[in-house]
């Protein structure tokens, strides 16, 4: 338990780092360069990481393999799979770039952009497009680390890597750069954790370079293209709100909705971080061929995610405006209630997070994978005809119907796929849903006087602090635990020790 909470731990801080970096480093882009500007730095941003979809699914199959051989102390093993993944990368890496640097301007004129914004975002895309290769061969390096269970390194380089761009913006800032020139601080930070990933790698890369033989590559590509698609839905549903905004509001308003996306996906990001080690479990229990056990576990961690997603997306979306102006200030309301519709989308994704990782343990990746394609169906459907009706409104209240939808098909679909498992009660979600309404309007209200009576920057410690009291309080009364330190211990400890007994019967079992 305590490696899986080190686990937990390192995630959690590599995604506050990236938070940190974007909370600081967003509102001296936009005081430098303006509203409408940043909308050009969000959509140019979009372009390049849609380029990532090429690594999400790869990336968890590779850590795996690697994670194998490093079992079977097969050191050799593991730096054939990560050459032959940085090969493929790099050669992925070259061409995208090549075509965004032969393509910028045909991409840049597709944008309703003024004329010396449609230049800057040309110039953009050319500086911005050098960092996908080195942000693959990144990529690389940081599946070699976590394949090898290495997180605590991968939080320190995120960190030098935030720093690293957080130092790049302040000297081109400070020397009077153009929006396009801003672009330099994204290569700066590829850099930097590039160089600091392979010293840290450095042990691993020793090893003598050769290829993974065409069977294990035929395995890899295998495992890879069943994760491909729900890893890739990630991306293309929040970068495609962006982009699409692009293409029917100005640049000023898609900057809001780059800002709220950026909001939004930063709380996803964090909570989703306990997901890894609770697949663990769950696939270390089915690794024991102990059915009754896993049920057992599933019934409990599934009702306690639920009841604290529920919680914390209520909390999220009473909380979101404030966020918004106790970050950038006043003038950015729309920001505010595009965020506000975002986290309640991603959050009732969040909801099925432990059933998605029952259903990984469990060898079944098929439901997973439809609800993948059906997400982005829907998103699409919903998004283009409200985008054309309602601009940049309709571009994000799409994305929240099509998550909701998506996430009733799925509930429903689960029983279907997985009958012998346990449901949570009805009451229990009803009450689970009207303690978050009621934390949520108390949050809420205190985040707006913090937003209001704090000067914009600060305002986010005390915000941060109400969000964090009333999601406790909300845990205390759905789950009847005392709000004390000694309380949330001795539940943790309880909690942990059930867990623990489940896995010691299920390794006794016959």
């Amino acid at each position: 338990m305590r490696t899986a909470q080190r686990n937990i731990s390192a995630s959690v801080i590599t995604a506050l780092i990236g938070i940190v970096a974007v909370l600081i480093a967003t509102p001296m882009i936009i005081d430098h360069v303006g509203k409408a500007a940043y909308g050009v730095w969000t959509i140019s941003m979009a372009i390049v990481i849609y380029i990532g979809i090429v690594e999400a699914g790869m990336a968890p199959a590779v850590q795996r393999y690697i994670a194998v051989a490093r079992g079977a102390d097969d050191h050799a093993g593991a730096a054939r799979v990560f050459w032959s993944t940085l090969a493929f990368y790099l050669s992925i890496g070259l061409v995208a770039a090549l075509i965004i640097e032969l393509l910028a301007p045909q991409i840049a004129a597709l944008f309703d952009f003024p004329l010396e914004l449609e230049r800057q975002a040309t110039e953009l895309l050319r500086i911005v497009g050098l960092a996908v290769p080195l942000g693959l061969a990144m990529a690389a390096l940081a599946n070699l680390l976590q394949g090898q269970g290495r997180f605590s390194s991968i939080a320190v380089t995120a960190a030098l890597g935030s720093v690293g761009y957080l130092a790049a913006v302040v000297l081109l800032i400070g020397s009077g750069a153009t929006l396009a020139q801003l672009g330099w601080a994204v290569i700066a930070q590829q850099l930097v954790l590039l160089l600091s990933r392979a010293l840290l790698a450095a042990g691993s890369l020793r090893q003598r370079p050769g290829f993974v033989t065409g069977e294990d590559a035929v395995a890899i590509a295998g495992l890879s293209a069943r994760l491909q698609l729900s890893v890739a839905s990630l991306i293309i549903n929040g970068q495609s709100d962006r982009v699409v905004a692009g293409l029917v509001a100005r640049p000023a308003v898609v900057g809001e909705v780059g800002i709220a996306s950026q909001l939004a996906e930063s709380g996803r990001l964090v909570a989703a971080a306990p997901l890894v080690p609770i697949f663990n479990r769950f696939a270390s229990l089915q690794g024991a061929a102990d059915e009754a056990a896993l049920l057992r576990v599933f019934a409990k961690v599934d009702r306690l995610w639920i009841t604290a997603a529920i919680g914390a997306t209520l909390i999220g979306v009473a909380a979101a405006p404030s966020l918004i102006s106790g970050w950038l200030g006043s003038g950015f309301a729309l920001a505010g209630a595009f965020a506000a519709m975002l986290i309640a989308a991603y959050g009732s994704n969040l909801l099925f997070g432990v059933r998605i990782s029952y259903l990984r343990a469990s060898g079944s990746a098929s439901l997973e994978a439809r609800i993948a394609a059906l997400l982005i169906g829907l998103n699409l459907a919903f998004t283009v005809p409200l985008a054309i009706a309602f601009g940049a409104t309709g571009v994000v209240a799409g994305t929240l119907i099509a998550y909701l939808v998506a996430g009733l098909w799925f509930a429903s679909r689960f029983r279907r796929y997985v009958p012998e498992a346990a449901r949570v009660p009805g009451a229990a979600l009803a009450a689970s849903v009207l303690w978050g309404i009621a934390f949520a309007l108390i949050g809420g209200l205190l985040a707006a006087l913090a937003a209001s009576a704090i000067p914009p920057g600060w305002a986010l410690l005390p915000i941060g602090f109400v969000g964090v009291a009333t999601w406790a309080g909300y845990l205390a009364c759905t789950l009847r635990i005392r709000p004390t330190p000694s309380g949330l211990r001795h539940w943790r400890e309880d909690f942990e020790a059930q867990l623990a007994l489940s896995a010691e019967r299920t390794t006794q079992s016959p």
